[in-house]
């Protein structure tokens, strides 16, 4: 058995799972994995999602094409099968937190565009740690205990450009980069960082992953 090293991650691709399962399970959550091959029909059983980060959208999904930069999956089936898993999280009403290119698909499923490359200066986002604005009052600052301001752990080339329909953005970064996007009718936060690096450590970054599992506790609940 072997482990890559996948674009759009920091680490390599069990290092990452790991790291979100980790979080999971540290939050009160019973995580099962869903293969991106083959079609998934017991949605049923699934009550809270976490969808991670990973590599590029092709771009031909948001009418683009591919630059110098472009750092796609291996695998072709994956945006179908991500977006896929978006689409049920939206008809069911799961409760969803959508990590970095999670945030992206989500953004260019609704019709948005994505900037191929972002640029080192003023802010470097490949492998840092830099402060993100929350907007207040938004359900993503409830997760953090109402905080507006918090360090987030950064590893992304590409950003959001345009934004789909039904988005709000509700975090940047300093030099305005798009860092958090919700739909207020939905239970679903999205953000462009990893918070599953630092998630070990507590904070705002296992916040999120208690965020998900309350929620999905709370469906159970209302759902008998």
């Amino acid at each position: 058995m072997w482990s890559a090293k996948i674009q759009g991650l920091r680490y390599a691709g069990s290092v990452a799972a790991n790291a979100v399962l980790a979080s999971i399970v540290r939050a009160g959550g019973d995580p099962i994995l869903i293969s991106p091959v083959g079609e998934f029909d017991s949605w049923d059983i699934i009550d809270g999602m976490v969808l991670p980060g990973g590599a590029d959208i092709d771009p031909a999904r948001y009418g683009a094409v591919a630059d110098e930069h472009d750092w796609r999956t291996d695998f072709d089936g994956q945006d179908d099968a991500d977006a896929a898993t978006i689409a049920k999280a939206e008809e069911l009403g799961i409760p969803t937190l959508l990590i970095c290119r999670g945030m992206q698909l989500w953004n260019v499923e609704r019709g948005g565009t994505m900037v191929q490359h972002l640029p080192d200066e003023p802010q470097n986002h490949v492998g840092t740690i830099h402060d993100v604005t929350i907007e207040a009052g938004t359900r993503l600052s409830a997760a953090v205990g109402g905080k507006t301001r918090i360090d987030t752990s950064s590893y992304h080339h590409q950003g959001l450009g345009e934004i789909g329909r039904g988005l709000n953005v509700i975090a940047r970064a300093d030099d305005g980069t798009v860092e958090a996007v919700e739909d207020p009718s939905l239970n679903i936060i999205a953000v462009q960082w990893h918070p599953e690096d630092r998630a070990a450590d507590g904070g705002t970054d296992a916040a999120l992953f208690d965020w998900v599992v309350a929620q999905a506790r709370e469906r159970v609940a209302a759902n008998g």
